[in-house]
């Protein structure tokens, strides 16, 4: 990572250690963390969950804005002290002076909305990919179209709207194109079980993704921006097996009597290994496909890919695209950083201030963001 912001993170450490003067005189980075959900309260309640565990790194100064599914507001310097509810016009006036915006919402509108409405137009650099790119990563189908275009290797799939007829032949996954978590999925043995899945999946979106079955290993592999290289670190392994073949909302959650997520299972049936026992040859075909998936999409600062690698030919297929990062020590990404030993709090420094540094310039009809 960078060496620089590393140094810079354990001078104010020790600064703040040996001069309890010199804390007022150190610059700090004014980070706001945008959390809650504007669709549901599954969404709200997962968004939570994982702000409430962001690293506080040394010299960051952090504030809250939650929305709720009510479309109403909270601020506050932490989130057990969050304000009164508040509408959106209210909420705008009252924002204090913030360098950056770290995202921890999972929802369609969080993932893409509610970026461009901080970094478009409010003007307010916001950490992680731009809204097109994760509005183009958050749909399944447009993900393997653009990946699959640059080389990444794709499973066979058909788009389904209701009404349309199904040339896939079982086994098959059924996935909602737009939605997260495992919500909607099902793996399909035979052709009685393919009505229940599509009526699962309408149910959540009206645009299916059904995708041949890859039998065989599942990893994530994570890709993180650093002093502009692209550096992928340890992979994350979920031991599928064939009785438990693919990942469901259960082994990433413990589901409330309401539905809405809870905290991380202790023992998910899928166990997470970190790092995974990859060989270097397929670690570097995994790499190189996240890699080139990560420009393809046009990300920014890191990104999360899901593969299957054939239990046969053990070639690795792109599943999907996760353009988030919650800098919690329970994010995957986090996960992966710890395995290598690296220091997260000093990683989340300097992609938060990386992004800080960014300045929006007009480009024919657009805005493009650089570096100072």
């Amino acid at each position: 990572m960078n060496n620089e912001l590393v140094m810079k993170s354990e001078i104010i450490n020790q600064n703040q250690q040996s001069s309890p003067d010199t804390i007022d005189t150190m610059p700090t980075l004014r980070v706001l963390h945008l959390a809650g959900s504007r669709v549901s309260n599954f969404y709200y309640n997962l968004s939570i969950l994982y702000a409430k565990e962001v690293v506080q790194p040394v010299g960051v100064s952090s504030y809250y804005a939650v929305v709720h599914p009510d479309g109403f507001w909270q601020l506050g310097t932490s989130l057990d002290s969050l304000s009164d509810k508040m509408s959106l016009q209210d909420m705008i006036p009252r924002l204090p002076q913030i360098d950056v915006v770290v995202p921890h919402m999972f929802c369609f509108p969080g993932m893409t909305s509610f970026r461009a409405f901080f970094e478009d137009l409010l003007g307010i650099p916001v950490v992680g990919s731009p809204c097109h790119s994760t509005s183009l990563a958050t749909n399944k189908a447009q993900t393997r179209s653009v990946v699959s275009a640059s080389g990444v290797q794709v499973a066979k799939a058909q788009q389904l709207r209701r009404g349309d007829t199904l040339t896939m032949k079982p086994p098959f996954v059924v996935k909602p194109t737009s939605e997260d978590n495992s919500l909607g999925v099902t793996l399909v043995w035979d052709e009685s079980q393919i009505e229940a899945a599509l009526d699962r999946g309408f149910e959540l979106d009206d645009l299916l993704l059904v995708e041949d079955y890859i039998p065989g290993r599942e990893l994530r592999v994570g890709v993180v921006e650093s002093a502009g290289k692209l550096w992928v670190p340890p992979m994350i392994e979920y031991l599928v097996s064939k009785e438990h073949p693919i990942r469901t909302i259960h082994d990433k959650y413990d589901l409330q009597s309401d539905g809405t997520p809870g905290k991380q299972p202790e023992k998910p049936i899928a166990k997470p290994i970190c790092p995974a026992n990859v060989t270097p040859e397929l670690f570097e075909k995994l790499a190189n496909a996240a890699k080139t998936a990560h420009i393809a999409l046009g990300c920014r600062d890191y990104s999360l890919y899901d593969f299957r690698v054939h239990a046969e030919t053990n070639e690795p297929y792109l599943l999907e695209a996760g353009l988030f990062w919650t800098f919690g020590k329970i994010s995957m990404i986090s996960r992966m950083l710890q395995a290598d030993g690296q220091s997260l709090e000093n990683v989340a420094l300097e992609l938060w201030s990386v992004a800080a540094n960014r300045t929006r310039i007009a480009c024919s009809s657009a805005f493009k963001y650089v570096s100072l």
